[in-house]
């Protein structure tokens, strides 16, 4: 039945933002269904089981806690790394993850190092979305479920969001 709702939800977020992809499921479980056919194939685009299209990348919603760094290394064991996010409508879309996902808030890859906000993919850190920005001893970025994003302490534990370029 929760695959069902989340489907559901999926589709309806698709359809109010015209977006070309869905939300990450929160289980391995909840990917074999969509792939059996509650979402249509093409939002599955060329992402790995479980991952998700959006633009020109896949996300995944890692709903196990961890922290930042730790997150961080875990995107990588998966061929990615914790997402950057480069635009209103890619917020959108990964805060609608989290919130589908159950969760308050998850890490981003966003990290404050000598004087300036980078992401750990190498993007440029043009766009914001700050809801409190902290003092800068809390370097490490976390998406929040209620909007926005905030600065906190790396060693929190949380769920996270892993994103990669599309596969050929």
């Amino acid at each position: 039945m929760k695959v069902l709702i989340l489907a559901a939800l999926l589709c309806m977020h698709s359809a109010v933002t015209h977006a070309a992809t869905r939300a990450a499921p929160v289980s391995n479980s909840t990917a074999s269904s969509i792939e059996e056919g509650l979402l249509p194939p093409e939002y599955l685009g060329q992402c790995p089981s479980g991952w998700f299209k959006k633009g020109s990348r896949c996300f995944l919603m890692v709903t196990s806690k961890k922290n930042w760094n730790d997150a961080a290394k875990h995107c990588v064991g998966q061929q990615g790394s914790l997402a950057s996010v480069q635009s209103s409508d890619e917020y959108n879309f990964l805060q609608t993850m989290v919130t589908l996902s159950g969760q308050s808030s998850a890490w981003i890859g966003g990290f404050y190092f000598q004087g300036a906000w980078l992401w750990i993919d190498s993007a440029g850190f043009y766009y914001t979305n700050w809801k409190v920005q902290n003092t800068l001893k809390y370097p490490c970025l976390q998406l929040n479920s209620n909007g926005g994003w905030s600065n906190i302490y790396c060693k929190k534990i949380y769920a996270f969001i892993c994103a990669r370029k599309l596969s050929c």
